[in-house]
């Protein structure tokens, strides 16, 4: 009996902290960023190479 007591209480303690962090995760709102961020894609292995925006168009080209 003793054990079957301490069973749900465990569970329901586990059960009320995973609602918990259910719900706070879903009431917080989320916010993005302001102002752009610039990003410079370059090769791994030659670092001069790297992507550029020419006239609308991405090109990868070395600098």
């Amino acid at each position: 009996m003793k054990t079957d007591f301490y069973t749900k209480f465990v569970l329901t303690v586990i059960a009320l902290a995973l609602s918990t962090i259910a719900l706070q995760n879903s009431l917080t709102p989320a916010y993005a960023q302001s102002g752009i961020q610039k990003v410079v894609i370059c090769d791994a292995y030659s670092p001069a190479i790297c992507a550029s925006v020419d006239h609308d168009k991405l090109r990868v080209k070395a600098q």
